[in-house]
């Protein structure tokens, strides 16, 4: 089946109807929003004016235009912005590439991935390897562990063992850290610098 042009207009048009997609000018000017656009600025802006950007996402806005416009600088990727609410978050992403005079914010709504014994195991641990990192999260001693879990504390050694190797990490504190970072979990970005 081929697909007419006006079939693939009306079937992108669906599919931009379903994203949160904003058309914006260099100095903020919103020229089309579309209707999940506009739920969603609702949602996590309330009460902003219609049609208009909220003014945190217009002061990041331009705040993104400036670095992107900058000259003489080595320009960085645009980092998009998060707003978490009731379990959620917001992500707005500004495509950063002008079609004509403009710009595209993408937004998307995600829930938030929680740290439980169910989320560690998604990394690739067994149920008893996530319960004991969790413990060990929780800021349990190997001996705490153990009889939470009605175990020996050789056996909850064995499976902090396994979890480093799978982790390839050396220490508990190392272990939970990498955990929280691949659930997404940490807000900030940590460098490490060595002397």
């Amino acid at each position: 089946m081929v697909l007419t042009e006006q079939q693939i207009l009306t079937q992108l048009k669906q599919v931009f109807e379903q994203m949160g997609l904003i058309v914006v000018t260099p100095e903020g000017q919103v020229q089309f929003m579309t209707q999940r656009g506009e739920q969603l600025l609702n949602q996590y802006f309330s009460p902003y004016a219609p049609h208009s950007l909220p003014e945190p996402l217009e002061y990041w806005f331009k705040h993104q235009i400036s670095l992107l416009t900058s000259k003489g600088k080595v320009l960085s990727p645009c980092l998009p912005l998060h707003i978490e609410q009731a379990g959620k978050q917001l992500l707005v992403r500004l495509i950063s590439d002008l079609i004509g005079e403009q710009y595209l914010l993408l937004l998307e709504e995600q829930k938030l991935q929680s740290f439980s014994i169910a989320s560690l195991e998604l990394l690739g641990l067994t149920t008893r390897e996530a319960e004991v990192l969790f413990w060990v999260a929780k800021d349990k001693s190997n001996a705490a562990i153990a009889k939470v879990l009605n175990c020996s504390k050789r056996t909850v050694q064995k499976h902090l063992e396994h979890i480093y190797s799978k982790l390839h990490v050396q220490t508990r504190t190392a272990a939970v850290m990498i955990a929280l970072d691949r659930l997404g979990l940490l807000k900030g970005q940590f460098v490490a610098i060595s002397s």
